[in-house]
């Protein structure tokens, strides 16, 4: 099973948690040269090879408010210093759509690649106790929208559960994490699964999830 979500998949669910700052040690790069011309975002003094920059990232560009930064979808990295970004699209098939161009931009990448693997693991480890009774890998399972959706409002709920550590029951974290952790159960019980084992295209073995019980610890 391949990655089932990227923080691209995160941005069109919720935006905000890429300027809100609570996750500034997540941050690959950040820069004070921006400039935007089409579709192409450079930085003189980036390194994104090296910073670990890679598509389906969010760039978030800004001129004197972090916060107020807007997102952009990382399309490609071109270079050490370039790279092709696009305003968030309705389908990751269509053509980048170009920002409007401007210079001297501040900007940074900030990452849920922790949170993601950590939701990832997790369905990884529920598809393995379903199919222990058969000889089917969760490998050999069909990547699905609805797969992506389980690790999406998997992953936004412990974005939020870490945001709120600390505050009262009432924060805007702890509802939006409770929220998502409904939403996710919903997902589990909506999930129906498909293996293609003898790759003739034709599906052997279907799964459901809907009699599945996660907790998290």
């Amino acid at each position: 099973m391949t990655n089932q979500c990227t923080d691209r998949d995160l941005l069109a669910v919720e935006p905000g948690i890429f300027t809100a700052g609570g996750f500034n040690s997540q941050r690959l790069a950040q820069g004070t040269d921006g400039q935007v011309s089409g579709t192409t975002f450079t930085s003189a003094s980036a390194d994104f090879i090296s910073a670990g920059i890679e598509p389906a990232m969010v760039l978030c560009l800004y001129t004197t408010i972090p916060t107020e930064a807007t997102c952009y979808e990382i399309i490609s990295v071109d270079s050490a210093t370039t790279l092709t970004i696009s305003l968030l699209r309705t389908d990751t098939e269509a053509p980048p759509l170009p920002p409007p161009p401007a210079s001297e931009l501040k900007y940074f990448v900030n990452t849920f690649r922790p949170q993601i693997a950590a939701e990832q693991a997790e369905l990884e480890e529920t598809l393995r106790r379903l199919t222990e009774a058969e000889p089917i890998s969760s490998a050999d399972f069909v990547d699905s929208r609805q797969m992506r959706s389980v690790v999406v409002f998997g992953t936004l709920a412990r974005i939020f559960t870490a945001q709120a550590s600390g505050a009262s029951s009432d924060d805007a974290n702890w509802i939006k994490a409770d929220f998502y952790r409904r939403q996710h159960v919903q997902a589990l019980g909506r999930l129906r699964l498909t293996s293609d084992i003898d790759g003739d295209g034709k599906a052997e073995h279907t799964r459901d999830l809907s009699n599945i019980n996660l907790r998290r610890i």
